[in-house]
């Protein structure tokens, strides 16, 4: 069973058709509201694992500097710092558009955390963000990317 926020699912391999080979597949899409969003707008490292392997519509960004993002990144994500947010608003809106999921991704998941609040208040909803951050992934035992 794969908990989305406050919603789970199970998910049941052996009933799933094979998915198209072309073309991402989109696997969960649940809207918001505002006072849950603190809460279940966030995935755990085990969550994200599972989604990774699931989800081929799923964007990760690494919010953090781009020299941090060098060290030691979780594989797939691209590297977009907090402070480019604002000016990039109008990638969330293409990606939400066109029906991608984004997770972000902070050290401590705390400036992720706030990121997902304003964009939210944006009416960009098809965000997420991973709870503890990279410090929450490295210390389940996931490993990072040191190259793109």
């Amino acid at each position: 069973m794969l908990v989305l926020g406050c919603v789970s699912v199970s998910v049941f391999w052996a009933q799933q058709p094979m998915p198209a080979p072309d073309g991402p597949k989109v696997i969960y899409h649940f809207p918001h509201e505002d006072d849950t969003l603190k809460l279940y707008h966030s995935f755990t490292a085990d969550e994200l694992e599972q989604l990774m392997a699931i989800d081929t519509a799923l964007v990760m960004v690494d919010l953090r500097p781009a020299t941090e993002y060098a060290t030691g990144h979780i594989a797939g994500s691209i590297n977009m710092p907090a402070e480019q947010i604002d000016s990039r608003y109008q990638k969330f809106r293409s990606m939400q558009e066109s029906q991608r999921n984004v997770v972000l991704i902070s050290e401590d998941g705390k400036l992720a955390r706030d990121l997902v609040i304003r964009l939210c208040k944006k009416n960009i909803d098809r965000v997420w963000y991973l709870q503890g951050g990279i410090r929450a992934w490295t210390k389940s035992g996931r490993s990072l990317a040191t190259k793109q």
